[in-house]
């Protein structure tokens, strides 16, 4: 898969809470970036603080966009909406072994 698109969650993934970012985090999504990955940043308190947490974290420049964290996905093909492509970074080593992971087995 080349040029994947990759939305962040925000609290508890980013950044714990806290509000401090996750060890790694912003090595891990460098890393991602550097290899043509798409990168997103959502949250359910909506894109501004979104954007405003990316921003606090000197992050803003390595997501593409901005939003709320979806309620309602309305698509012409729902089966590939929700896909056996989510990880959850408190299950992971640390969020440089998620990116590597990603790298290995998702990115050409």
């Amino acid at each position: 898969m080349k040029n994947a698109n990759i939305f962040v969650d925000v609290d508890l993934t980013l950044i714990d809470a806290r509000g401090q970012m996750l060890p790694g985090a912003g090595d891990a999504l460098n890393q991602l970036s550097a290899r043509g990955c798409h990168l997103y940043l959502w949250s359910t308190n909506g894109a501004e603080y979104a954007h405003k947490t990316a921003t606090r974290l000197g992050l803003a420049d390595k997501f593409e966009g901005f939003s709320a964290k979806p309620d309602i996905i309305i698509d012409d093909m729902p089966g590939t909406v929700l896909n056996p492509f989510v990880f959850d970074v408190n299950s992971e080593a640390s969020w440089p072994a998620l990116a590597d992971r990603i790298l290995r087995k998702h990115i050409d």
